[in-house]
């Protein structure tokens, strides 16, 4: 796809005649991963709890989180501060993962036919070779991306006109873990998970000159009023050296490992004291490949050149 390829999107998903004369239909609400299109990001939190990572792009703010015991990330594009599309995709190769429609990734495009029928739309993107198979849902459409006849990339979209008739939600913002007042919520809190989830936020978060946060010592943090493990406390510093500073996380409600599997993936170049596993990228930017991708898909689906 290419920069200017999600008004294909609403062309492919709504004909021009109906959007120019007729008011917008009132579909019946999609969800991916537990988030329904055109809900508060606000009312994510008690769920979701604060995103990894924050990534602003000159159309849209997408909202990182991490899910699956590590495996996966799931990028909520927010919009008038509610989500207007949900993006699931690895976070470490190889991880297992199977959409609630059957689709896993590792799939060949064979394979994710076989399970959701004939594609409404097939396309390549011109950068990387990737191809896309579109399964179109009234206003709705998913887009199962193959890399090298690989399935890694899994996202659900909505008409423009839908997206542009969503209410606005209130203004909320991450908590920045300065003090325990603004502490970033870990949800569902894991006794496990919350150690990966932590060494993920601190490498996903710029700071210096081309650094990241590796974390340098912790400890636990009580809640008064229940006597139980209510914080974790994170002394970290910048790996260009130049700052050191405190992160509070909140893990209320910390439970024993609850995915079917116990499993969780570790990423060995965020465990603390250990050489990163690649290079960082310049502040202000994102670290990760993955997520300079999701960008580049997000901008792509909202200004498609054709619906072909």
């Amino acid at each position: 796809m290419r920069p200017s390829l999600l008004i294909a999107a609403a062309a492919a998903l709504s004909p021009v005649t109906v959007l120019a004369q007729s008011p917008v239909p009132s579909p019946a609400a999609m969800a991916f991963e537990g988030i329904t299109l055109g809900e508060p990001i606000a009312g994510l939190k008690p769920r979701l709890g604060d995103p990894l990572a924050v990534l602003t792009t000159p159309s849209a703010i997408i909202w990182r989180y991490l899910q699956h015991g590590g495996a996966v990330y799931v990028d909520v594009i927010v919009k008038n501060n509610v989500a207007s599309s949900v993006t699931v995709l690895p976070r470490l190769p190889g991880v297992p993962y199977t959409d609630t429609r059957g689709a896993s990734f590792g799939m060949s495009a064979d394979q994710v036919r076989e399970k959701l029928g004939v594609p409404s739309r097939v396309s390549t993107n011109a950068d990387d070779g990737s191809v896309d198979l579109w399964y179109r849902s009234g206003e709705y459409a998913w887009i199962y991306e193959l890399h090298a006849d690989k399935l890694d990339f899994i996202q659900l979209i909505v008409s423009p006109p839908v997206a542009a008739a969503f209410a606005s939600g209130p203004a909320t913002a991450p908590s920045d873990g300065t003090t325990l007042d603004r502490a970033i919520w870990i949800r569902p809190s894991n006794i496990l998970v919350n150690t990966v989830w932590i060494g993920a936020y601190l490498a996903l978060n710029a700071c210096g000159t081309n650094g990241h946060w590796r974390e340098t010592g912790s400890q636990l943090k009580d809640d008064p009023a229940t006597h139980q493990i209510a914080y974790t406390i994170v002394q970290a510093r910048c790996t260009d050296g130049t700052a050191e500073r405190d992160f509070y996380f909140d893990v209320h409600g910390t439970t024993n490992p609850s995915n079917s599997t116990n499993q969780i993936y570790v990423n060995p170049g965020q465990r603390p004291g250990s050489a990163a596993s690649a290079p960082p990228a310049p502040a202000g930017s994102p670290p990760l490949i993955e997520q300079r991708r999701t960008t580049r898909r997000v901008l792509q689906r909202e200004n498609p050149i054709s619906t072909a």
